[in-house]
């Protein structure tokens, strides 16, 4: 079975932070790296390398080499640097209280925004994503190579995790109002020569999911109609992963950080995998 070869964990000496360690586990790699960012006005670097050696002292991974490392400035800017030999990035979002508002447009976000590896986040908070074993990864997608760009890390997994794959778009054609401005209109993208948006839009799902099937992984498509945010989260189930890029291309920038992705990691009650759209 092919493993992923490095998975960075960023920890900051928090019990949230370190509910990104059981996810890590899930996933079998070579080499599992903890890392810490101390700032540059308190470099603490014996402490943060003492609480490392702990945790990886409690990890113990069979087969699994646990690395640690301690780094200094800012936190985004050392978890980007250090992603450049990682295959995934793991790491917990912070709650706010307030609402169950994210820390999204902060550390998180620009680590997803413009590490080279994909960020897999975790929704931290009073209603934390729990820890599970990944039956099905479901993938988002509004007709745009960007949004495709997701397919690669969920063949990947899919072949690594023997698990199946779910292709969903969404037609909200129909929803009016604000509604509909602050969401997406993924069909809208399609070409309506061989029918309705939404029969377009399954055409390609299942173009799509037939390659995928041709590769060996099982593969599932849906077209789902509503406010797009809201009709991919009526898709998750328990042991899902959902995984999607960053911003798709077009005139609405599809599933864009800040509008669609933020609001599935406010709220879904899954995992959820960003690949940079427009990573080399």
């Amino acid at each position: 079975m092919t493993r992923l070869t490095c998975v960075l964990v960023p920890l900051d000496g928090s019990a949230r932070g370190e509910t990104a360690l059981s996810w890590a586990q899930t996933l079998p790699s070579e080499r599992i790296r903890l890392l810490q960012i101390c700032s540059r006005e308190n470099p603490d670097a014996d402490a943060a390398a003492r609480y490392l050696e702990d945790v990886a002292a409690r990890l113990r991974l069979p087969g699994c080499e646990i690395e640690t490392r301690v780094a200094f400035g800012d936190p985004a800017e050392g978890i980007v640097a250090d992603a450049a030999d990682a295959d995934l990035i793991v790491m917990c979002t912070q709650g706010t209280g307030g609402g169950g508002r994210l820390l999204f447009g902060s550390v998180a976000d620009r680590v997803a925004r413009h590490a080279p590896a994909p960020t897999l986040l975790l929704r931290g908070g009073s209603h934390p994503v729990t820890t599970e074993s990944v039956r099905r990864l479901v993938v988002p997608l509004d007709g745009s190579p960007a949004a495709e760009r997701a397919l690669a890390l969920a063949t990947h997994l899919a072949g690594m995790l023997d698990v199946s794959v779910h292709l969903v778009t969404v037609d909200d054609s129909t929803t009016s109002g604000t509604e509909s401005d602050t969401e997406i209109r993924s069909c809208g993208v399609f070409q309506t020569e061989f029918g309705t948006p939404s029969e377009a839009a399954g055409a390609y799902l299942e173009q799509l999911a037939d390659s995928l099937r041709a590769g060996g992984i099982v593969t599932s498509s849906e077209v789902r109609s509503g406010p797009a945010a809201l009709e991919v989260m009526a898709t998750l189930g328990q042991g899902d992963l959902l995984i999607l890029t960053t911003h798709g291309q077009g005139a609405a920038r599809r599933w864009q950080i800040g509008n669609v992705a933020e609001k599935l990691l406010r709220q879904a009650a899954t995992p959820v995998a960003l690949v940079r759209a427009d990573a080399p």
